[in-house]
């Protein structure tokens, strides 16, 4: 009996003993997980190093996707924190390197380790054109969905949200409150576009590659907070992305086991590469800065960290090409290149947009005055072929009046053997005023860089009461950031358009 009963006791403790080993398995099981994630982001994250613990704030492990999903509508609906959103928003064309410079330098700002962190203050990019345009932002929508961010939960200019939050408000009677809660930083251009001149006053910041306009004269360059990449006539970056890379590496230690998040290299790089045609010396865009910069984001990212990602706009043979190695590997900047390039300059997207979308899908206006203003679109298909296109004539005249300028320009670029060839056309109802740009181009000293020549075939072409004249350029460096201040400096020296 007693030996039944130390059996008994035996088996018990042998029970008691198992349960207890089990639950300090479970309790290890759901430790090692946790453990590893905060391991992982600490050898491939280390530049986000502020944190708060205010709610909305993006903490110490924050990614660059969940950052941006962070600032998505739904994260704004809540008014139970008091907080100031800084408003980070591109030019009015839109481009690669607006939309994408934006969302970067929001994540790069919101984790600089240089600056004492700011609980109160939430970094908001937003999109610089209407959501429904972004359709046609082909070479930025591939790229943001190779890196696993919805283009449809970012924040964009038109949205409900962007003007009942009182983000960026469409009428001065409407941002009373904004005065007291928003701050606006500029990204790829330096002059809060008119439709929002009445928040001049909130631009706390500057981060451009364009001409100064010498607006917001308040923000200085020697606080840090007006970095304008422009010198004696010429962009010293070709990407705003270079100058959010640039300011990412200052925030990084030379510690090379510091590594940058995948989703944000990939991005950064991509753009810079877009921008700077990827440092082809034939094309005289990029620039040393842009280099390194490419260099720096190649050997210190993290490609491991966003090698899970399925892009849904890209098939495996054209991702395999890009990642040659493995996704966990550097991609090949050539394969990158061609195919985000392709994207944007696909000529049969081109020839079968309308003519409409064309003219507005990278289109910037410029002040003159009070009175004038010079309204530019850049595309990417040949003259021939735009005025080829079905109620070009009228769609053209229906922009024009819309955006109420008095001289309207395109300018074309086309590739061929990977060499630009540009081109521009210049318009407008008073055939003065478009004659004098046209001599002015052709015969001032200060436009001989651009090598301009008019096509004969074109020459006092006008229809609808619209005068147009085109003409071959030679200097295939001459972007609308060159020809811009150009037509500017000529405006300036006219009694009126």
């Amino acid at each position: 009996m007693a030996r039944q009963l130390l059996s008994l006791l035996l088996l018990l403790q042998i029970i008691i003993a198992t349960i207890t080993l089990f639950r300090s398995l479970a309790a290890v099981d759901a430790f090692v997980p946790f453990v590893a994630r905060n391991i992982r982001f600490s050898a491939s994250k280390k530049m986000a190093l502020s944190s708060s613990s205010q709610q909305h704030q993006p903490t110490v492990n924050t990614s660059f996707v969940s950052f941006l999903e962070s600032t998505a509508p739904a994260s704004l609906q809540s008014k139970d924190v008091k907080r100031i959103n800084n408003v980070i928003i591109g030019n009015e064309a839109g481009d690669a390197d607006s939309i994408i410079s934006a969302l970067t330098l929001g994540y790069v700002t919101s984790f600089n380790n240089n600056s004492p962190p700011d609980n109160n203050t939430v970094q908001v990019p937003i999109v610089s054109i209407p959501r429904a345009e972004m359709e046609l932002r082909r070479d930025a929508a591939l790229l943001l969905d190779m890196v696993g961010i919805n283009v449809q939960k970012l924040l964009y200019i038109d949205d409900d949200i962007v003007v009942t939050k009182h983000l960026l408000p469409s009428s001065a009677d409407d941002s009373s409150d904004t005065l007291l809660d928003s701050t606006i930083t500029l990204v790829d251009h330096n002059r809060l576009r008119p439709m929002f001149s009445h928040l001049n006053s909130l631009v706390t910041e500057i981060v451009d590659h364009h001409k100064d306009e010498s607006h917001h004269e308040k923000v200085v360059a020697d606080s840090g907070k007006r970095i304008i990449a422009f010198e004696n006539g010429h962009a010293t970056v070709a990407s705003t992305c270079t100058l959010v890379a640039e300011r990412l590496f200052q925030s990084m230690t030379d510690d090379s086991s510091i590594k940058i998040d995948g989703a944000l290299g990939l991005s950064l790089l991509g753009v810079i590469l877009l921008d700077s045609i990827n440092m082809k010396p034939e094309a005289k865009k990029g620039t040393p800065r842009d280099e390194e910069a490419i260099q720096q984001l190649l050997q210190r990212t993290d490609w491991s960290s966003c090698a899970d990602t399925v892009p849904s706009l890209m098939d495996q043979a054209a991702l395999d090409s890009i990642f040659p190695g493995g996704r966990c590997n550097m991609p090949d900047r050539n394969a990158l290149f061609d195919a985000l390039i392709g994207a944007k300059s696909d000529p049969k997207f081109w020839l079968e947009m309308s003519a409409v979308n064309c003219l507005r899908i990278d289109y910037k206006k410029f002040i003159v005055n009070d009175r004038s203003s010079i309204g530019l679109s850049s595309v990417i298909i040949t003259m021939d072929d735009l005025l080829a296109k079905d109620g070009f004539i009228d769609s053209m005249k229906a922009f024009i009046a819309s955006e109420d300028v008095n001289l309207f320009g395109v300018l074309g670029v086309t590739f061929f053997d990977d060499k630009p060839k540009r081109e521009l056309l210049l318009a407008g109802d008073v055939d003065s005023v478009v004659d004098s740009f046209a001599q002015f181009l052709l015969e001032h000293p200060d436009a001989a860089d651009l090598e301009m020549v008019e096509r004969e075939d074109c020459m006092n072409f006008s229809q609808d009461g619209m005068k147009i004249r085109v003409f071959r350029q030679g200097n295939p460096k001459g972007s609308r950031k060159q020809i811009a201040p150009l037509l500017l400096q000529h405006a300036s020296t006219m009694e009126s358009l």
